[in-house]
């Protein structure tokens, strides 16, 4: 006896709903679902690397808030919290 797998649901929604295309509408639809992917893909490849080449170069990174995103107290300018071996606020 054969066993045989069902499609996912995901499956089933993308089928359905490219079945209602025309034929050459599918074939954009499925070229633009790969490029979108390879789009993410290469975005989060792109963040990786840059990541990489800051913790290597002996850049600050927060580990909070990876790939380059800062503090809101950077640009607070003279309303930012004092850092510092001169900070007297106790």
């Amino acid at each position: 006896m054969l066993h045989t797998t069902q499609a996912s649901w995901k499956s089933e929604i993308f089928q359905v709903t490219v079945g209602f295309l025309p034929d050459w509408a599918q074939t954009g639809a499925l070229g633009l679902l790969v490029l979108a992917v390879l789009a993410s893909w290469g975005v989060k490849l792109r963040r990786r690397l840059a990541h990489r080449r800051a913790v290597r170069s002996g850049q600050p990174v927060h580990a909070a808030a990876p790939y380059g995103q800062g503090r809101g107290a950077d640009y607070l300018g003279a309303y930012a919290p004092r850092t510092g071996p001169d900070d007297t606020t106790a």
